[in-house]
């Protein structure tokens, strides 16, 4: 009677300890897939610096700035002092030189470009380098004397010249020519200003006796890594950008105005005018040492983006993990309650392990292979493994192929999610709300009390009576 009272308990019970069983296994399955989260975390943060590090050695971000019209002038000094000898008054003129900078802005300026792309590789990582062909053109106006009036005559005037700022030099190719006026113009290293730190400029020559134009075209070509920028310095500004990359991020202060993007590549085109970028303002504020900060910073362009990279899609599919484990442990419970075959805890967890090491197939491979056949191989891997183990777990090979169609359902589904850049939270919502529906549809008539009772019966008929002791 004993034995019986205490049978009763317990499988009366028995549903409660099952769901915390597995519970408890979900839970333990979650140190491992933190491991591996881990391993993702440090094979991407390993990829970054090997990018760093062909940034150092070649060329990294391209920013260019200008063009600018730089006006050097000196102004000479002059300041009197009365000097008293011997009880006499004598005027002494003393005469300094004072260094100036006046700064023009393009009235206008278009650049067009075209960027060609290709991935270089550094052991097993492969990073996207461009040259960027550029064409930039426009023209300056310059007042008569740079605006000077009664100052004039006191003004030794200096040669003018055109800045174009590269932010890394060494992407500068020998094919750079400057046109002004349609004259060639010798182009020379450096800015000779201080707030562009890395470019070029030309000398021109100027007659300040009246109001001067100067048109000008930049023919260049650049390399650069992963970004290209542009400093929108004219009053109005038109850029306009080509490439085959498939994959562009618009970054910066202004958006395209207009944008085509394909598996073929884009185009986008960018306008400013001079109240939008109010260039001249920050222009004036970093000439005159107070802050650069929004000068440099009002720039835009595109980054050469690797869409969902395969570390970034390894980080989702560990996201969605605990997820996927869940869903397969609800399939095996359901294939126990409603087949009545009981499935014991190690089975549970050794299933488990398998889903986790899905994960670790997944990152090793990717980053040799392609993602998306190295996302096939791990899952079939996986599926063909536990689709023979659970067949024998279930005593059915049927079972365990409708088990392991099961999964391959639930690794499309994963992968759909993981390669969404846009949609995986809908995806993942709308998974979600489709799997707790076909759970409830299809335990709607079980009696969980009489599973309960069948259960107790089981063993209360396996506990000896009193008659058979």
């Amino acid at each position: 009677m004993l034995w019986a009272n205490l049978g009763d308990k317990i499988m009366q019970k028995k549903l409660t300890y099952k769901f915390l069983t597995i519970g408890g296994l979900v839970i333990l399955l979650l140190i491992p897939l933190m491991m591996i989260d881990g391993v993702i975390s440090e094979r991407k943060q390993y990829r970054d610096s090997v990018v760093r590090e062909v940034a150092k050695s070649s060329t990294g971000k391209q920013k260019i700035t200008g063009a600018i019209f730089v006006a050097p002038y000196q102004e000479k000094m002059f300041k009197e002092t009365v000097v008293n000898k011997d009880g006499q008054k004598k005027v002494v003129v003393n005469e300094s030189i004072r260094q100036h900078y006046r700064y023009y802005l393009p009235e206008e300026m278009e650049v067009v470009g075209n960027i060609e792309t290709e991935e270089r590789y550094r052991g097993i990582y492969k990073i996207p380098v461009y040259l960027a062909n550029l064409s930039i053109a426009g023209y300056f106006s310059i007042p008569k004397t740079l605006g000077l009036k009664n100052e004039a005559k006191n003004i030794i005037w200096q040669k003018p010249y055109i800045v174009v700022g590269v932010e890394d030099i060494r992407g500068v190719n020998r094919s750079i020519s400057l046109q002004v006026n349609e004259k060639d113009i010798a182009l020379l290293p450096s800015t000779k200003t201080a707030f562009i730190p890395q470019g070029i400029h030309g000398l021109l020559t100027a007659d300040y006796s009246q109001e001067q134009r100067f048109e000008f075209s930049v023919d260049m070509e650049l390399q650069g890594m992963q970004q290209l920028s542009f400093l929108p310095t004219g009053k109005f500004t038109q850029v306009s950008l080509s490439s085959s990359w498939p994959h562009p991020s618009f970054v910066g202060r202004f958006l395209p105005k207009k944008r085509t993007v394909s598996e073929k590549g884009f185009t986008a085109d960018w306008e400013t005018s001079f109240f939008s970028s109010n260039m001249e303002s920050y222009l004036k504020a970093c000439a005159d040492g107070k802050e650069c900060k929004s000068f440099n910073n009002n720039s835009f362009g595109v980054s050469l983006h690797q869409g969902v990279d395969v570390y970034l899609q390894a980080e989702r599919s560990v996201k969605y993990a605990l997820l996927f484990i869940g869903l397969t442990f609800v399939a095996f419970f359901l294939f126990e309650v409603l087949k009545g075959l009981p499935v014991h805890a190690v089975q549970y967890g050794l299933v488990g392990v398998a889903l986790a090491l899905f994960y670790v197939l997944l990152v090793s491979l990717s980053e040799h292979i392609a993602f998306a056949l190295s996302y096939i191989i791990a899952a079939t891997a996986c599926v063909s493994l536990l689709g023979f183990y659970v067949s024998f777990v279930l005593r059915s090979v049927t079972k365990g192929l409708v088990f392991g169609a099961t999964l391959i359902a639930l690794y499309g589904a994963l992968y759909l999610l993981i390669r969404s850049e846009d949609y995986a939270l809908l995806m993942g919502s709308i998974l979600l709300f489709g799997v707790l529906a076909f759970i409830m549809i299809v335990t709607r008539d079980v009696n969980w009390y009489q599973i309960e009772e069948g259960a107790k019966q089981q063993l209360t008929s396996s506990v000896p009576s009193k008659s058979e002791k």
